[in-house]
């Protein structure tokens, strides 16, 4: 205790020295930090970021969409918003592949529903077997009819099935076998006398065999003896020799019994239209001439009646003409 007394004035000033130390040491400290701390009480700068461009392709395809709005189609087998036909059974429904709903419009014959669902046709649609699905110009029965595909437009009957019978004209040559003269033994020397029953002036004319009949194309080509029953006398005989001519142009024959029945030349002109959506076209034809539809069909007309006309392809393939008011 003695030694603090007698130094009490060193161990004060050594911990005033101390305590200046420290409190310098705290003070460069607080000097140090000073920027730190005023910091947290500034706003920090924060540098501006660049905005990206709004994206409008989505308002510009809807602007789109409304200036041409789209249209309903109706690629389903039935009505729009109706299930496709089904038929119920004792077991349930049943898709009606087999049954028809449908007949042709012309034949009354059934069209299969199954025919239309496998072109995906609209089963229900109360008029859909005289549509015409693909453009072609012929309708769907027409076109199940001939076994085409309905619903593309390169695949359609044949035009010859749009052509129809307008008519015809026949213009008759009747020449009757009035007498003969000479030795039927030899058929070469008889002078046969014929006439011309539609000629204005009626015109007769002598011929031997092989000999044309004045301003035609009309060959005499043979004499045939022959006798038959008199039908007014019982057993008696009468003469009913003939003659045969062959027209050189058509080579068509006729038989001419002599003050009997006449040989008949007939000039017939038919007349068919081909009455079809993308070409109506009419035929002026006689029996045996060509002519072609479209782009390749090729047909002869080989003989007509009053009621229509018949055909044969370069096939041989017979078709038969028809008015249009009998379709």
């Amino acid at each position: 205790m003695n030694f603090i007394k007698t130094n009490a004035h060193w161990l004060l000033l050594t911990t005033t020295a101390i305590s200046s130390v420290a409190a310098t040491a705290f003070l460069m400290k607080a000097v140090g930090e000073l920027p730190k701390n005023l910091e947290k009480f500034q706003p920090r700068q924060v540098s501006a970021k660049k905005t990206p461009p709004i994206d409008l392709s989505g308002i510009d395809a809807a602007a789109k969409l409304i200036a041409s709005p789209g249209q309903w189609e109706n690629a389903h087998p039935s009505l729009l918003f109706v299930s496709e036909a089904y038929l119920l059974e004792a077991d349930g429904p049943k898709r009606p592949k087999e049954g028809s709903l449908h007949k042709h419009s012309k034949t009354g014959a059934p069209i299969p529903n199954s025919w239309f669902l496998q072109y995906k046709l609209a089963l229900r649609t109360s008029k859909i077997a005289v549509e015409d699905t693909d453009g072609d110009g012929f309708t769907n029965e027409e076109e199940w009819a001939a076994g085409t595909d309905p619903t593309d437009a390169n695949a359609h009957p044949p035009l010859v099935t749009k052509l129809y019978f307008v008519g015809q004209k026949e213009t008759h040559n009747r020449i009757s076998f009035l007498q003969y003269l000479g030795d039927t033994a030899k058929p070469e020397s008889l002078k046969i006398t014929v006439r011309r029953e539609d000629s204005p002036k009626k015109n007769q004319a002598d011929l031997k065999i092989g000999e044309m009949i004045p301003e035609t194309e009309i060959k005499l080509v043979s004499f045939t003896l022959r006798q038959k029953s008199d039908t007014g006398v019982t057993g008696s005989k009468v003469d009913g020799s003939l003659i045969n001519f062959v027209d050189g142009k058509s080579g068509e024959k006729s038989d001419a019994e002599i003050k009997g029945k006449p040989a008949d030349f007939v000039d017939k002109t038919v007349s068919l239209r081909l009455n079809y959506p993308k070409e109506t076209k009419d035929f002026t034809l006689k029996p045996g001439q060509t002519f072609t539809i479209g782009a390749s069909e090729t047909y002869r007309l080989i003989d007509s009646s009053a009621t229509g006309a018949t055909l044969k392809n370069t096939e041989d393939k017979e078709f038969q003409v028809r008015p249009a008011q009998s379709e």
